[in-house]
């Protein structure tokens, strides 16, 4: 073989081994890659309905009458006529402080009384005796003068002597110690043989009146405003045939109470530490459920409004804190709408602005997509602006 032929031989395998390389990337060139299959994204349906307005807001009961038991005569504690923690009606006798002082006072008084009205009689007598011996000159006219006015000075002291009287009755019937409202009693702060006093700092007992009761609502006067503007551009509609704005109770173990409360009126004065107002309500209370000072929950139904329920989940925050959610347009994409959310409603944001009927939200874990992203859209639960019963 020449030196030709074995350059040339060499040169041919080479070839051949290139080409075997470049094949692969020619092919490579011709494939187009598999377009990603879009993303299924749940959406419900934005459907404006009459919502009603439910205001969620912080209350606490306060009894309705308080009475506290005190003493108006001194004296020692003679006895304790009721059980501690009982219910106790208007006029029961609660308690008996020592009588027999106030008993010999009475006595002493009424004697007194008596005492003067036998002086009245004999005046008077001796008035009708003079009356003719005076006009035949018998008796001095001095000594006639003088018998009468000593007769108008003994009846002014008899009118002294009933008020003395009655007074020295009402000190005997003020040492039984009555109820003066009825409801429960609290525990006796004075036991039996203590000294009482009309001007002792504490009462002895507390009676509070558990049925019904009062329910003060603390609202915001910004809240309060936005409810008045709303009923001013008709966007609200009051409860038809409602004669108070009903109220639910929370208790705070998370449980509805069985009976509904009816608001009374809002004060006329603004707390200007909070910025607040009270709301007073009035609710039954027969199984005295309900106690003093109890905190509650309460929901205020307003009225209805047009508006739309956006599922909490829909509802994403930025780093601004103004909430938004994603839209899914006609052409399958992903949009961003901002809008304003008014308060929660269950387990749904209620808004009035930034949602269109027929807008489809997407609902299914909303943070894993992008706007402009392209999807596949399933209808989900239930449209927005229904309630699930």
């Amino acid at each position: 073989m020449t030196i030709t032929d074995s350059f040339f031989t060499k040169w041919h395998k080479e070839c051949a081994v290139l080409c075997v390389l470049l094949l692969p990337l020619a092919a490579c060139k011709e494939q187009k890659p598999a377009p990603k299959p879009s993303a299924k994204a749940n959406f419900v349906i934005a459907n404006p309905q009459d919502v009603e307005l439910l205001i969620d807001l912080t209350g606490r009961i306060t009894p309705m009458r308080v009475s506290e038991v005190r003493p108006q005569v001194n004296g020692y504690l003679y006895k304790r006529l009721f059980e501690e923690g009982t219910d106790v009606t208007k006029d029961q006798q609660l308690y008996q402080v020592d009588p027999r002082p106030y008993q010999a006072a009475l006595d002493n008084a009424q004697g007194k009384l008596n005492s003067d009205l036998a002086t009245l009689r004999t005046q008077t007598l001796k008035l009708k005796r003079y009356g003719p011996l005076k006009n035949m000159d018998a008796v001095s006219r001095q000594d006639y003068d003088d018998t009468l006015a000593a007769q108008e000075a003994t009846k002014a002291t008899i009118e002294s002597d009933r008020a003395s009287v009655r007074q020295a009755q009402l000190d005997l019937e003020y040492t039984g110690i009555n109820a003066t409202i009825s409801g429960r009693i609290s525990r006796s702060i004075q036991t039996q043989g203590a000294l009482m006093a009309t001007n002792q700092a504490n009462p002895v007992a507390i009676i509070t009146q558990l049925d019904p009761m009062f329910v003060d609502i603390i609202q915001p006067t910004v809240e309060q405003l936005r409810l008045r503007s709303r009923l001013a551009n008709g966007k609200l509609e009051t409860l038809r045939g409602a004669a108070h704005v009903p109220v639910d109770l929370i208790l705070e173990d998370n449980t509805r109470y069985p009976l509904q409360a009816n608001l009374l009126f809002t004060e006329v004065v603004t707390n200007q530490e909070t910025g607040s107002v009270i709301q007073r309500a009035i609710v039954r209370n027969p199984d005295k459920l309900l106690l003093s000072g109890m905190y509650v929950r309460t929901v205020m139904h307003e009225g209805m409004e047009k508006a739309f329920l956006i599922p909490q989940e829909a509802v994403m925050r930025g780093l601004d804190e103004k909430p938004y959610l994603y839209i899914i347009n006609k052409d399958n994409v992903v949009e961003r709408r901002d809008i304003e959310t008014q308060r929660m409603q269950e387990t749904f944001w209620v808004t009035t602005k930034g949602v269109n009927a027929g807008d489809k939200i997407l609902v299914s874990n909303p943070t894993s997509y992008r706007p402009g992203q392209k999807v596949q859209p399933e209808e989900g639960r239930t449209p927005v602006g229904v309630v699930p019963q």
